[in-house]
């Protein structure tokens, strides 16, 4: 029912002398029928050219996006978010960056939700108090907040051709993050990670990480 592509595949090149070096964000698209959802966009120092490039590769304009989610507000993951003129912008109240996007359409998120994409323009976040059933997700997708790279940090869940993908964010910043089992750096509360990590494990088939192309586990 739904059908995920890859936008762009993210980079990171850290070093311990220098610190990040090189990094773009992974950007998704989501797809319904009835709506398209993106999560997280572009690096701004990028011209932007490539990315919006990479949406013509796929028969799209960003023009075409109705909703784009953040799976959180570091400045990376949402530069070049002029080029989603008909968007609605999604980020969790905990991240509290709102003036970024003032006088933009958005919904603020303040809790768990699950997100109808058949629901069209008129799709809004029910917040849920429990897990639901991932495999029963159909044509929403579930938004967790789970805080530790940032207080207001998300992981998204969708059904995709029979498989739970999760996108999560820098709770895995590549492949290498999830073998190694180590959360990233330079985060707001490292600890509470770890819990997050072992959601996505215990319930994914795939998992996009923030920085790098998607992997099976």
């Amino acid at each position: 029912m739904l059908k995920f592509s890859l936008i762009q595949p993210g980079r990171i090149d850290i070093t311990p002398e220098e610190g990040v070096k090189d990094s773009r964000p992974t950007s998704s698209l989501i797809e319904h029928p009835k709506n398209r959802l993106v999560i997280d966009t572009e690096h701004p120092r990028e011209d932007g050219h490539e990315y919006a490039a990479a949406f013509q590769r796929l028969g799209l304009s960003p023009a075409d996006v109705s909703l784009v989610l953040f799976t959180h507000l570091h400045p990376d993951h949402f530069g070049h978010k002029q080029l989603f003129s008909n968007a609605t912008f999604l980020y969790h109240q905990d991240d509290r960056f709102g003036f970024y996007f003032k006088n933009d359409p958005r919904m603020v998120l303040e809790g768990n939700a699950l997100l109808d994409l058949a629901a069209g323009t008129r799709a809004r976040p029910e917040y849920i108090s429990g897990d639901p059933d991932l495999q029963a997700l159909g044509s929403r997708v579930y938004i967790r907040n789970a805080p530790g790279h940032t207080p207001g940090s998300l992981m998204i869940f969708a059904r995709v051709e029979g498989l739970v993908h999760a996108w999560v964010g820098d709770i895995f910043l590549n492949q290498s993050y999830y073998d190694d089992w180590s959360p990233p750096g330079s985060s707001w509360d490292p600890e509470r990670i770890y819990e997050h990590m072992e959601y996505a494990r215990a319930r994914a088939d795939v998992i996009i990480p923030s920085h790098g192309l998607p992997f099976k586990i």
